[in-house]
């Protein structure tokens, strides 16, 4: 019975004691929750989605870093998680950072990633292929040594970038790369160049409706190849459709002269008015942030809806004449591809250059290649 009882006080003296402890902190501590930023870096370099979706809701920072200042973005890139990469950019990542050791992501890419998707992915966000390390070491060196690339059509690509643009950098100011612009696009119409005329391009005014054009216009005789109602539209690059007008509605004679009329009674076209005189459209979004909207189609691809992903250079609409006075008359004259590139800070591009300018980043952001031999501005390329 003693020992029962003494049993009994033993028990409540523990109790107690281990009350007290608790109450005073002299218990054994909780473990530290982990930080969402280490577990962002590590689960982008395993490929966890859901384990980046994750640390990302729950405030993990994009720029957060290992202890070699590889960011999630890096360690993502080269291991050639694009889902993740694609994450990644869309919550802000900054795809020009800079590791210890001097390296962007784009770096990383070009030297291990698996293929040259991801490589393509950054460009097209707008990586910078001029960054080289203390070595001197660029992304366009360490693809030479990595077959993935190397043995790509990137490369070349990558090639021009980092060394063919001489000439065009001397219509930016010597700028060898326009910051805040993309790469590595494609023209929409296959085969053709940009138009060699300046009133075809953006910033060039548009007198009948008090405004100013937003985009690259590819007409018939001027662009290198034949554009016809019904030639299709590509996508610049891949992406996610964020607009697809597949019941649209034409204009009427009547709509279109009230557009009109509202239009030249404002000291610029309004935001809606203008929107109508696109006519059909189609939106994709891009990684980085940018948007490429195409205007005036005669009709939508198949399959290519709201949410949708698109890959670069897939068929996204045919070319029309849609919100244009041709087609509120009824007929099929005059048409011709409308292309806009738009950045997330709401500028498109081209907005306040001249037309040098306009054909000098276009360049970088289309290639070479989509530049006409000449223009009516005087310039041969």
């Amino acid at each position: 019975m003693m020992r029962v009882v003494a049993g009994i006080v033993i028990v409540g003296i523990v109790g107690v004691v281990g009350w007290f402890a608790a109450a005073w902190g002299g218990g054994e501590e909780a473990a530290a929750p982990p930080d969402p930023g280490a577990v962002l870096v590590s689960a982008s370099d395993a490929g966890v989605v859901s384990e980046v979706d994750a640390a990302l809701a729950a405030g993990a920072p994009t720029s957060a870093t290992d202890a070699f200042g590889r960011t999630a973005l890096m360690r993502a890139a080269e291991a050639g998680h694009d889902d993740v990469v694609r994450r990644l950019l869309a919550a802000g990542a900054d795809v020009n950072a800079r590791s210890a050791g001097g390296w962007t992501a784009l770096m990383f890419a070009v030297d291990a990633a698996p293929s040259a998707r991801t490589a393509l992915l950054l460009l097209n966000a707008g990586a910078d292929p001029h960054v080289a390390d203390a070595d001197g070491l660029r992304a366009v060196d360490l693809a030479a040594d990595h077959p993935p690339v190397r043995g790509s059509g990137l490369y070349a690509r990558l090639q021009e970038l980092s060394d063919g643009f001489d000439e065009v950098a001397e219509l930016r100011g010597g700028d060898r790369f326009a910051e805040g612009w993309p790469s590595m696009y494609v023209v929409p119409i296959e085969g053709a160049t940009l138009s060699s005329r300046a009133s075809h391009l953006p910033g060039a005014p548009r007198s009948y409706r008090n405004g100013t054009h937003e985009g690259f216009d590819f007409y018939d005789g001027t662009v290198s190849v034949e554009i016809a109602y019904g030639t299709p539209q590509r996508a610049v690059a891949a992406g996610t459709v964020i607009r697809a007008d597949v019941d649209y509605t034409p204009l009427t004679q009547e709509a279109y002269d009230a557009l009109i009329a509202e239009a030249t009674s404002s000291l610029s076209t309004p935001p809606d008015v203008l929107d109508a005189l696109r006519g059909r459209q189609v939106w994709i979004r891009h990684p980085g942030g940018f948007v490429s909207r195409y205007a005036h189609l005669s009709g939508v691809a198949e399959g290519v809806v709201e949410g949708a992903r698109v890959a670069q250079g897939a068929t996204v609409g045919f070319t029309g004449n849609s919100g244009t006075s041709e087609a509120a008359a009824g007929t099929e004259a005059g048409p011709h591809p409308h292309v806009e590139i738009w950045r997330e800070d709401g500028t498109y591009l081209g907005a306040g250059m001249e037309p040098p300018e306009i054909y000098a980043v276009a360049a970088q952001v289309f290639g070479l290649d989509a530049l006409p031999p000449f223009t009516d501005g005087g310039l041969t390329f």
